[in-house]
């Protein structure tokens, strides 16, 4: 019952908050009409083909795509140009590195984001195990920023670093090393930065107001909680062992459990999507007295479980924005259960204990969870599949399965 509740729980939340925040953007058609509006900000990890709009707040969201749109914007937040572009489809992975030098282009339309908009715009195509960066000046041709891993004929890895070459021709600029300049979004950036500076400064260009993008990039960072909570615990046990015929009971606990989270959030999707790894302590102590019908010189049978355990959770979490600082989330993962100074005793009232199991054995089992996360304040619901204490001994099984309510602070964020 409990389980059914908890995914019942999850699916009704994924359909009522499965949404992202609308803002005051723009976009500009085929045609050079500039059209006001809100754009659903998505973040994007890779570049995108299409971007979800409304007109207003209580207009239904539409799509609109890059057949249709030369350009789309938040202000002060991203800018997507569409360009007709040569991208360089060589791969980057070590393994999979082609023996050609020079760039393997394919001529395609697509939204180039924008990272340094000025006179001379730097620009970045992202897509899987891909990034690509191009630039322009005075609004002319798109040019890309060559770089390239390759394989020599030798089998050795060897750099196609032409960028630093068309940096120094093409953006030339006193008291900027070409050199020291990285195939990289940060020292790209800094680079054109700088150019449109110096450039301004030697007035042969017009002044215009350089504009950073990336300053509003959304970028990864950690945050540290301290976690506390309830756990639900059901234990069935099963003795089949030589003493008796089989023997089946129940019982059921609750305890409480405490440890710390490590929570990564990834740089795209508006920090909507985490890593968590989460350390618990737990401790439980019980028993139960099951009847022995058959075997009256033995009595009946007490189970005690003296149960202590370090529980390690590694999870992908996913958010859903609500409003302000509220969202809800799922998770789901794996947890690595590791006993320590545990035990499982089988006791008779008429005579001395019958078995001792001293090694428990460590264990894994799938997990998930639902929650409220606001401000800094998080709670949650979780649930871990079953898992049998006892997994060695082939006589007696010890199953138990839980569920936990959970609260979590934030004490610490490098955001």
């Amino acid at each position: 019952m409990r389980n059914t509740i908890l995914l019942t729980l999850l699916f009704l939340t994924l359909n009522i908050f499965s949404q992202s925040n609308f803002e005051k953007g723009y976009f500009i058609n085929n045609s050079g009409n500039k059209i006001a509006c809100l754009i659903k900000n998505e973040n994007w990890k890779n570049n995108p083909v299409s971007f979800e709009y409304k007109l207003s707040e209580s207009d239904e969201s539409k799509k609109n795509s890059i057949s249709n749109v030369s350009e789309f914007s938040i202000p002060g937040k991203f800018k997507y140009e569409k360009h007709l572009s040569k991208i360089d489809k060589s791969s980057s992975i070590d393994y999979r590195l082609s023996k050609v030098r020079v760039p393997e282009y394919e001529e395609k339309e697509v939204f180039l984001k924008l990272i340094v908009e000025s006179d001379t715009k730097l620009y970045v195509y992202s897509g899987t195990n891909l990034t690509r960066f191009f630039f322009s000046k005075n609004n002319g041709e798109i040019v890309p920023l060559v770089y390239k891993k390759y394989i020599s004929n030798l089998g050795d890895i060897k750099v196609n670093e032409l960028f630093k070459y068309q940096l120094k021709k093409l953006l030339p600029c006193k008291g900027l090393d070409t050199k020291k300049v990285n195939y990289s979004r940060k020292s790209l950036k800094e680079y054109f930065i700088r150019y449109n500076d110096c450039n301004t400064l030697d007035k042969k260009v017009t002044e215009n107001e350089t504009v950073d993008y990336s300053k509003n990039e959304i970028k990864s960072f950690i945050e540290l909680k301290v976690k506390g909570g309830v756990n639900f615990l059901s234990n069935s046990i099963k003795d089949n062992t030589k003493l008796s015929p089989i023997i089946t009971g129940e019982f059921s606990k609750t305890n409480f459990k405490f440890g710390a989270e490590l929570e990564y959030f990834l740089p795209f999707s508006n920090h909507n999507w985490s890593i968590v790894l989460n350390p618990n302590y737990q401790y439980l102590s019980e028993s139960v007295t099951l009847s022995n019908n058959q075997e009256p010189l033995i009595g009946d049978f007490t189970y005690h479980l003296d149960y202590k355990s370090i529980e390690t959770m590694l999870a992908f979490r996913k958010y859903f924005s609500i409003k302000n600082q509220s969202k809800i989330f799922f998770d789901l993962g794996f947890t690595f259960n590791i006993p320590f100074s545990s035990k499982f005793t089988i006791l008779s009232n008429k005579t001395t204990a019958l078995q001792n199991f001293e090694n428990i054995p460590s264990s894994g089992l799938f997990t998930a969870g639902i929650g409220y996360k606001l401000n800094n304040l998080y709670i949650e619901g979780r649930y871990y599949s079953e898992q049998d204490l006892l997994g060695t001994f082939t006589n007696v099984e010890s199953r138990l399965s839980s569920a936990s309510i959970m609260v979590a602070y934030s004490l610490f964020s490098s955001k």
